[in-house]
């Protein structure tokens, strides 16, 4: 069993004999050994199949992080019926009737805040799947409203959705052969041993988490489950020791450390000077100790930690290795899994690392990155048109990423995305995330997002800050003037919106990745813009 076929992960979690699910929940912490997950996995199978899930059934999960969730998710596979990913929020005010008729769906399993009374006998609560609910699926689904593009004959073992950038989701069609291939490629580039534990806070309903979970059974480790909202709680009393995440689940430390006054910032990073000279392990320990208190913030086990899917400060990096952290930035999209990974002993802070399989990745004439082999994990896309899929999927062997980079002396460096390219006058390229880094410096200031100004007169900050609303106004103010002087005439930042904290993980202005969703931020601080002068 293998290559394309999932259930091979149910062999995986028989031969677990070690690691398990660490639950941290409202109530406190609950583990489960892989061996009880097994029981339960495979009374839910039998459940499933009695009620007449049949292989190849498109069957909806649609709920937050949950132990119910990840084992509905394994039970399918072993059915081989597709499980379909309903991500919560981006599905909000759509009925499970509706969802069910578009990618036609047998039956949906729904959490009690996404059921509603119109629900018919084909929807199950997911929070009782462990009491096996009753529930009756469409005997004669509807064929999914969306065309297959492109056409082609791989088998497709789940469905998952973009994560709503460009404003809507899409809806991805996944082959289990990339997948298979990339859990043996990671499991071999960063080691795992039982006493390991992965952190899942993000949602399961975005692919890399569920793979995260796969990757943990293939190598016989823990994962700690949790949602992003706990997540503070998950480190410590989940104490993961590998992470993988955006920037925001390292900014917290990193801004931490920022706001300490002078002389202790001063301090810490003069006590840990005499590293520079020592070998590497020794040179992590004495880190280590130095900043105990930044590790203890994520659980006091943690090492190993990954960064992607957002563009990454290089002084956040530079902190943490000066920190002791093993913090390395990766590079994926769930199309194609990772292209690229900085290593333990090969890593080049501000690139995104080597490739995973050398020779895949190539620079096209305009930039853009390309990737071409035979083990993508997406196969194609369901109700799109050939207008967004033909510049994706550019033949049957390659991908383009729509990311713009370069490569030095082996390793990957991104320079953005090619949408968020804005053009001076002088007719110099800009990055959107640069010119916002280069405004959230100011003292005081947490985050930046631009966006064309509604009035058509360049461009608006929404600016989020700590503090004095005048003081952060004052501070921000010239790195805007240089920021608009780049930009030139016409293309400056003529308005601001202040406000005041952080965006939390739960905000609607954060996708399920905690990328900015900038189309979000500007209908919601549009009102809020003043003249950035007044």
């Amino acid at each position: 069993m293998g290559g394309e076929d999932p259930r091979i992960v149910l062999e995986w979690l028989r031969a677990a004999t070690t690691g398990g699910v660490h639950r941290v929940e409202r109530g406190g912490t609950r583990f489960a050994p892989w061996s009880e997950v097994l029981g339960d996995v495979e009374r839910v199978v039998a459940h499933l199949r009695e009620r007449g899930i049949a292989p190849r059934a498109r069957v909806g999960v649609r709920g937050d992080n949950s132990y119910e969730w990840l084992v509905l998710d394994l039970a399918l596979l072993e059915l081989g019926a597709v499980p379909v990913a309903i991500p919560v929020p981006d599905f909000k005010g759509r009925t499970n009737s509706e969802v069910a008729r578009t990618y036609g769906l047998v039956a949906v399993f729904a959490a009690k805040a996404a059921r509603s009374a119109d629900d018919g006998p084909a929807v199950a609560p997911l929070e009782r799947l462990l009491e096996l609910p009753g529930f009756t699926p469409d005997a004669d689904p509807p064929a999914p409203l969306g065309k297959r593009l492109p056409e082609n004959d791989r088998e497709v073992f789940t469905l998952a959705f973009s994560s709503g950038t460009a404003g809507r989701v899409k809806c991805l069609l996944l082959a289990w052969r990339g997948v298979e291939a990339l859990v043996e490629a990671q499991g071999a580039a960063y080691p795992m041993t039982p006493e390991d534990r992965v952190l899942i806070a993000l949602p399961l309903s975005t692919f890399q988490q569920r793979y995260l979970c796969y990757l943990a059974i293939r190598n016989a480790c823990g994962i700690v489950l949790t949602t992003a909202s706990r997540f503070l709680a998950a480190l410590e009393q989940g104490r993961p020791t590998i992470l993988l995440g955006p920037p925001n689940f390292y900014e917290f430390a990193h801004s931490r450390y920022e706001k300490l006054p002078p002389h202790e910032r001063a301090a810490l990073d003069r006590a840990v000077e005499p590293a520079d000279s020592l070998p590497r392990e020794e040179a992590l320990r004495l880190r280590r100790e130095v900043f105990r208190s930044f590790h203890d913030s994520y659980g006091g086990r943690a090492r190993l930690m990954l960064v992607g899917s957002a563009p990454v400060r290089p002084e956040m990096l530079e902190f943490f290795a000066r920190a002791g952290f093993e913090l390395y930035q990766i590079y994926g999209m769930t199309e194609i899994g990772y292209l690229t990974w900085n290593l333990p002993g090969a890593n080049r802070i501000g690139s995104v690392g080597r490739e995973n399989q050398p020779g895949s990745v190539e620079i096209a004439p305009d930039g853009e990155v390309l990737v071409t082999h035979d083990v993508h994990l997406c196969v194609g896309y369901e109700g799109e048109g050939p207008e967004d899929v033909e510049p994706v999927f550019r033949g049957p062997r390659t991908i383009a990423t729509g990311d713009l980079g370069e490569f030095v002396d082996g390793h990957l460096f991104l320079k953005g995305r090619k949408k968020n390219v804005v053009i001076t006058s002088g007719g110099e390229k800009l990055q959107i995330e640069d010119l916002e880094f280069d405004i959230a410096k100011a003292g005081g200031v947490n985050r930046v997002a631009l966006y064309p100004a509604p009035d058509g007169d360049g461009y608006a900050a929404a600016v989020w800050y700590d503090g004095d609303r005048e003081a952060a106004r004052d501070a921000v103010r010239p790195r805007i003037g240089l920021v608009s002087s780049r930009l030139g005439a016409g293309r400056r930042i003529s308005r601001i919106a202040l406000l005041p904290g952080e965006l939390t993980p739960e905000s609607p202005l954060l996708n399920r990745n905690l990328k900015v969703n900038r189309d979000a931020v500007r209908v919601a601080t549009s009102a809020a813009l003043e003249p950035l002068d007044a």
